[in-house]
Parts: structure tokens; C-alpha cells; sequence
């Protein structure tokens, strides 16, 4: 059985005993970096629209999805929320269990950031020499062989001749799945003798991070994270942008592939490590639940998405015009 962790906000969770109780209020389910997003947007809705308070569960992007492909009925969430998009094979489960016609908003952006404490930039670093000094196996000059760089420098000149020395994102969260993603996976593209590799031994090689303690896992807490940097000076550490922002005044941010990290390259997606923040709202729900519609309008409304809206005075970096017109389409489709 799968327990969601409830999440810790002022807002009441409840499970859905009938289903007149499930008609009556929206389910949400999804990961701790959406849903912080999704919460004032349910405050909103209540105050806006006369509706009461959706639930709202934590249960990490993964886990939510399942939930939320498992079926169409009132007892399966209404809604998923991720800081990731649903993968193929997540699209799949939701097909073989009827979940047949879904509706996907991208509703704002953040981004995996490399950070150091202090504040003044370091490196400039490409997604290929990310991978050469944080993957468990390289290529070498008779085939792949354990990672043995001790030093950045020892990656590219170019580079510090520092200690390498990186905290990876905490596992099996949306912000881990982008640093496998965006960072290891695409920087072991770069590499022709890994390409070269059968498909079940690349996504292997591409996605194994080195343990021999110089990438170590966030098993910790924002403020334990920053601590750490500060404690390790010549260390880094993967984290979101909008994590980034509330400790600005302790950390820096280093550029990526020649791009420094702000909302305006986020934004357009220029930065090469930008993630989407994405809802996922069952369509078959729309009917039997009447408010499901109306909560969709309050997302992607001016007063919510804006640049000056109440999801941008919590960190969110808004959609340009064109994304925040898309996700408006989205919502209309159902009609008013």
C-alpha cells in the first residue's frame, strides 16, 4: 500500500470515504516542489471560487503519477503535479488502466543550478565535463574504466585545480531525475565511445554517478545543504533555482555551457539545465467534478501566473506571454 507523507501546510488532507466526498473536493497528488506552487493556487480557488479546499498529498513525482494512472474513478486523484513531465512509459500505465485523454499545462519553470558558497562565480562548465568528473565509468584509451579524476583540472585544464567535490540532488526526487536527465544523460552524449555502447549498457554508464566520495547524496535539508558548502569551500551543490534564491546572499551560481543562471535565460530556456513545472488533470474527471475546470481557470489565470501574480512573489519564474497564452488554451478547451 502506498502512504502518501502528508504535506506540511496549512491545508487540511483528506481521504476520500465516499464518493460524494471525492465529488465534493478536489484530490492532488504529486512532488514537494510543484506542490508548493499548487497549495496557494488551492488557497486561491477556495477564496475565488466558493469551492472547498483541494487535497493535496505528497507523494513525489513518481509515485503520484502511478496514483494518478491507476485509474478513472473517485477513488484515483483528479490531478498530478510535477516538477517533471510524465514519461512515455508513465503515459503507457495510464492507457492500459483507462486513463485514456489527459491534459498537460506547463505552468511556470525552474532549473537544476550548480552553486558554491560565496559570492563571486568560479567555472564555467559544459554538461560533458560535468559528466567526465562526476559519472562512475569513463571512457579510456582501451575502453571504459572506474573514474579516477581527483581535480577538476584533471577534466579540462580550463578548469580549477580543485578538489571535485559535489553534492548531487536528494534521490528519487523530480530535482534528482533533471540532474540525471539533463546532466548525466545528455553530457555522456558527448562522448562517441559511450554511444558506441549496447543500449542496456549505456543508460547504465550514462546514469551511474562515481562513489568513491566525490559526489555526495543530499540526504539533508536546505539550510544543511548550504552549511555544507559553506564547511567544504571548494564543493558544489546541485540544487533547484528557486531553492537557489532563498539563500542568495550565501551562495553563487556558476554558468553552464557558457549560460549563467537568471529568470530571463530560465525563462526562454536558454539555460541548458531549465526543468518545467507541469500538471497533469484527468479529463475524464471533468464532468463528474464539476469544480475540476474551475481550478484549471484559477492556475492559469493573469492573477496567479503574471509576472506580478502570487505564484511569482513565491519564486516561481512565470511563462513568457506565448507559455502563459498556451496554458490558458489548455484550460479553455473544456469550455465555460
Amino acid at each position: 500500500m502506498i502512504s502518501a507523507r502528508p504535506l506540511l501546510l496549512a491545508l487540511p488532507l483528506l481521504a476520500f470515504a465516499t464518493q460524494a466526498d471525492a465529488r465534493d473536493r478536489l484530490r492532488i497528488v504529486g512532488s514537494e516542489a510543484s506542490l508548493k506552487y499548487t497549495q496557494p493556487v488551492a488557497e486561491q480557488f477556495a477564496r475565488h471560487w466558493s469551492q472547498p479546499t483541494p487535497s493535496l498529498e505528497v507523494t513525489g513525482a513518481g509515485v503520484g503519477y502511478q496514483l494518478f494512472c491507476a485509474g478513472v474513478s473517485y477513488q484515483h486523484p483528479d490531478i498530478a503535479t510535477a516538477a517533471r513531465p510524465m514519461t512515455e512509459a508513465e503515459r503507457s500505465v495510464c492507457k492500459d488502466n483507462g486513463v485514456t485523454d489527459i491534459t498537460e499545462v506547463e505552468f511556470g519553470r525552474d532549473a537544476i543550478v550548480l552553486v558554491h558558497a560565496g559570492d563571486k562565480s568560479r567555472i564555467d562548465i559544459t554538461k560533458g565535463q560535468l559528466f567526465a568528473a562526476l559519472a562512475s565509468e569513463v571512457p579510456g584509451p582501451e575502453g571504459l574504466v572506474q573514474n579516477a579524476s581527483r581535480h577538476w583540472s584533471d577534466i579540462d585544464a580550463s578548469l580549477p585545480k580543485t578538489p571535485i567535490l559535489v553534492m548531487a540532488p536528494k534521490p528519487n526526487t523530480s530535482a534528482a531525475i533533471a540532474f540525471q536527465e539533463n546532466i548525466l544523460a545528455e553530457g555522456c552524449k558527448t562522448f562517441p565511445a559511450i554511444l558506441e555502447l549496447k543500449e542496456a549498457q549505456r543508460e547504465r554508464v550514462c546514469r551511474s554517478l562515481r562513489k568513491d566520495g566525490h559526489v555526495v547524496n543530499a540526504n539533508k535539508l536546505e539550510e544543511q545543504v548550504i552549511s555544507w558548502l559553506e564547511e567544504n569551500t571548494d564543493a558544489y551543490a546541485a540544487i533547484n533555482f528557486t531553492t537557489f534564491r532563498h539563500f542568495e546572499g550565501r551562495t553563487a551560481l556558476n554558468a553552464i555551457e557558457g549560460v549563467a543562471p537568471s529568470d530571463a535565460t530560465i525563462r526562454d530556456g536558454r539555460y541548458p539545465l531549465t526543468t518545467g513545472l507541469y500538471i497533469y488533470l484527468k479529463d475524464q474527471h471533468v464532468k463528474g467534478v464539476p469544480n475540476l475546470q474551475q481550478f484549471l481557470y484559477e492556475l492559469t489565470s493573469e492573477r496567479a501566473l503574471g509576472p506580478d501574480g502570487y505564484l511569482a512573489d513565491r519564486d516561481l519564474v512565470s511563462l513568457d506571454d506565448i507559455g502563459r497564452n498556451r496554458a490558458r488554451d489548455e484550460a479553455l478547451k473544456f469550455g465555460i
